[in-house]
């Protein structure tokens, strides 16, 4: 039945029967379209393009670039995943359908709001698709439908208390991390725990560590701050201090100056150098600072920074997005504070927009009007300022900046510690984890649990093999990081750096499931790096490792999550990682239909094991050929390169003899 000729039986046959729910409704749009719906289907619809794969001749999606040959609609349930249901030989004809299936999901709505947004945005894509729309067409049609949904939004109750509930969540947050950064850790002797925890000290679980809250008196524990001083001085290790035994050194803290442009030459020939980082000067090694003493940032900390500037462009930005400024606004004090928008009820501590400002180091801020959708991130050009005053918020910037670096670093530094002292309180893994099970892995060295053999902990390395963090992995698949560790960079090698070191190829993964199942497959190291955002990291830091090894980035293919948001993380970090380092992309190929049918499951090579009618032979053929093929075409371009070296040499050696 055409697509057309289906709306009108729809139209004439539901009648007041549109409840998504009831299975007459769902019976009438499958006997009318011909399509098989699941009771769950969220009403979300998208169309995937297909080709015909060169693998194995399998109908697969199109890649960027490539012309489909075909067409199919996929619906995405409750549950994430998808089934395909209807298959076209144009994009126009899926799309007709895909138009059709929203307009029915529109009509079933029984809220008037989400009712009206929803058909907003069906005839927002119409107008979109149409040849002949105008550019005033198209925006009409995208204002009609953001003030759907903002009407939508304004009248969702449940919506509404979940945002305040997430306010209430983020300042909280936001309250906790303050308290944590104003700690002050303290070296109490195990004999005067009792003395310090009356004069108001606390323990703190994570670190391990006594510390003085914010607002209590740190005279009185004067004592044994300088005992954590003297522990930091001779190396000695015990609670609160840190061991002198494998502790990195750390480079002193650079004295940032307040330059103007003008005097730039000055302060250089004085020994001044630029960070371009910070976009600021500081003084060198070789710095005379008799002659950059009058631009030293130390003259001007204490004093207040001209505030009024920057909040006065401050006001000019939120105004441009669409903001009412009344009363105190803005208050840049580094809060999160609501605001009235245009088109609204005038509301002084309430609105449709909020924005955070703060006058820390260089000022900036944040903006973001729900109403309109307008989201801004500011930061002051310091245009009312004088060269000196532009100077200085440069200086000071960077002086933040290198202050709240270097207690990242030292937070991190002794939480690696501790996870690694951790390691000693654990056993290696000798049969499969709850978690290894689930996956169809078999132990491999480095992976550590608890003498109950209940959790699984991956250690996280550098490409110098320092621990900074684990992964701790419950029975039921749930991961965290050690809290405040460093992840980023950091990755774990199956079956060791040692054996990493000796491996032909770097085939690198995202999880450590998918890792572990390629280093079974392979018979050699291979490495997780966690995510899909530390993916293109940990391949450049260890490309950098390892510069004579070809790179395979095994990558995760998010098919649920690109109909579902319209992107592919695990596929697009992959693709990166791969062009920073010159390695060739492997994604898991599936059995016909498994990816359509249920996409959020089926995503990694670990899957293509477990849960793929292709199985571990599948993965074999698969992974083993392209890392294969990959180490031939590093070894036969190393060749070349060697003989044009050795021809070059050749050329140059006869020419000095002639």
């Amino acid at each position: 039945m055409a697509v057309a000729d289906a709306r009108k039986a729809l139209n004439g046959s539901v009648g007041a029967e549109r409840d998504m729910a009831s299975a007459a409704f769902l019976q009438t749009v499958e006997d009318v379209l011909e399509v098989d719906l699941h009771p769950d289907w969220t009403g979300e619809v998208s169309i995937l393009g297909e080709v015909v794969s060169p693998v194995d001749g399998a109908i697969v999606l199109a890649p960027p670039g490539v012309e489909p040959i075909s067409w199919k609609v996929v619906a995405t349930n409750a549950d994430g995943s998808t089934n395909t249901v209807d298959y076209a030989e144009s994009e126009d004809d899926a799309r007709d359908m895909a138009g059709t299936l929203k307009l029915i999901d529109a009509y079933a709505e029984t809220n008037e709001y989400e009712k009206a947004a929803k058909l907003a945005r069906i005839y927002e894509e119409s107008v979109q698709h149409n040849p002949e729309s105008t550019r005033e067409d198209i925006a009409v049609a995208r204002a009609i439908r953001k003030d759907a949904e903002f009407n939508a939004t304004r009248n969702d109750a449940d919506l509404q208390r979940r945002i305040s509930e997430q306010e209430k969540a983020l300042t909280q947050t936001a309250t906790e991390l303050s308290d944590q950064a104003n700690r002050v850790y303290i070296q109490v002797p195990y004999s005067e725990k009792d003395q310090a925890k009356a004069l108001g000290a606390r323990w703190d679980r994570q670190e391990q560590s006594w510390y003085v809250p914010p607002g209590a008196d740190l005279a009185s524990f004067s004592k044994y701050a300088q005992q954590a001083a003297k522990s930091g001085r001779d190396g000695e290790n015990g609670q609160g201090g840190e061991g002198s035994e494998g502790r990195e050194v750390d480079a002193p803290a650079r004295q940032y100056l307040a330059v103007p442009y003008a005097e730039r030459h000055q302060a250089k020939a004085a020994g001044a150098e630029w960070d371009k980082g910070a976009q600021c000067w500081y003084a060198g090694q070789a710095a005379d600072m008799s002659r950059l003493s009058k631009w030293k940032s130390d003259q001007f900390q204490g004093q207040q920074d001209p505030a009024m500037q920057p909040k006065e462009e401050f006001a000019q930005a939120l105004r441009q997005a669409g903001c009412v400024l009344s009363g105190e606004h803005p208050v840049m004090d580094g809060k999160k504070h609501r605001i009235t928008v245009e088109g609204e009820k005038f509301s002084e501590h309430s609105g449709s927009g909020f924005y955070v400002g703060h006058l820390d180091g260089h000022p900036a801020g944040y903006i973001k009007n729900n109403k309109t959708g307008v989201e801004t991130h500011w930061k002051s050009k310091g245009y009312t300022l004088d060269p000196q005053q532009k100077a200085e918020l440069r200086a000071s910037a960077a002086l933040k900046l290198q202050e709240r670096g270097d207690q990242l670093a030292s937070q991190q530094a002794q939480i690696a510690e501790r996870v690694t002292r951790q390691m000693a309180d654990l056993v290696p893994v000798e049969r499969p984890t709850a978690y290894m099970r689930a996956k169809g892995l078999q132990p491999q060295p480095g992976v550590m649990t608890d003498r109950g053999g209940e959790t699984t902990y991956v250690p996280a390395y550098d490409a110098d093999g320092k621990q900074w963090s684990t992964q701790y992995i419950r029975d039921d698949g749930a991961k965290r990081f050690a809290k405040g560790s460093r992840k980023t960079g950091c990755f774990h090698p199956v079956g060791g750096m040692e054996a990493l070191a000796k491996a032909p190829a770097l085939v690198i993964a995202e999880g450590y499931a998918t890792a572990c199942s390629l280093a079974e497959s392979l018979k050699h190291a291979t490495v997780a790096a966690f995510d899909s955002g530390n993916l293109p990291l940990v391949a450049q830091a260890l490309h950098a490792k390892f510069p004579g090894k070809p790179v395979v980035i095994a990558g995760d293919n998010d098919l649920a999550q690109q109909a579902a948001r319209g992107h592919n993380p695990g596929r697009e970090k992959a693709q990166e990682a791969a062009q920073l380092t010159g390695g060739k992309l492997v994604l898991p190929i599936f059995a016909p239909d498994e990816q359509a049918k249920h996409a959020a499951n089926f995503t990694d090579f670990n899957d293509l094991a477990t849960k793929s009618a292709l199985g571990r032979d599948g993965l074999d053929r698969q992974i083993r050929t392209a890392v294969a093929a990959e180490i031939e075409r590093h070894e036969k371009k190393t060749q070349e390169l060697t003989q044009e070296l050795q021809q070059g040499h050749g050329q140059r050696r006869s020419i000095k003899v002639a």
